[in-house]
């Protein structure tokens, strides 16, 4: 399995609340609740490089897809574009310092891991690994966006509010 690592990200909350609101994927609700304020695509847009930002058709498409995610305590489901109906599903948790996540449905076998720890009562450090099965082919075609993804989702997992 190779594994790709985020840096260490402050989160601005204690890690008890931060492992609360992780370890429940009921928490996604919020995306669902808010996927049609305008300010969401503002959001978006505001973390993603102008080059690299989404059309109007692929916002619809977004959009589309977390309005029809099924949610539960243990798993996040869904239409995925290229890869199709996913699921992201909680295999272990450690409270309050571990969330490890694999993904379903997926023609790669992927594992996430959530690391929490406190940095004092009322900030924490969070640090997401992302692990992949793959062979030397398929990882050659997408290492670049595997070694990026961890990164991005530690930085959106600091700054959501807990």
């Amino acid at each position: 399995m190779h594994k790709y690592e985020s840096s260490v990200k402050t989160v601005y909350a204690p890690v008890e609340r931060v492992y609360d609101r992780l370890s429940d994927l009921t928490s996604l609700q919020v995306l669902k609740d808010r996927i049609d304020d305008p300010a969401f695509e503002a959001i978006i847009n505001s973390q993603v490089p102008a080059d690299k930002r989404p059309t109007p058709e692929q916002m619809a498409k977004l959009r589309n897809n977390i309005r029809n995610m099924q949610l539960t305590k243990d798993s996040a489901s869904g239409h995925v574009g290229p890869l199709g109906d996913v699921t992201l599903k909680i295999v272990e948790r450690a409270e309050p310092k571990m969330v490890k996540l694999e993904l379903e449905g997926a023609p790669i076998q992927v594992t996430l891991w959530i690391q929490m720890l406190p940095s004092d009562e009322q900030t924490s450090r969070l640090k997401v690994t992302l692990g992949a099965e793959l062979n030397f082919f398929i990882r050659k075609m997408i290492e670049s966006k595997l070694e990026k993804a961890p990164e991005g989702l530690a930085q959106f997992l600091s700054q959501i509010p807990y």
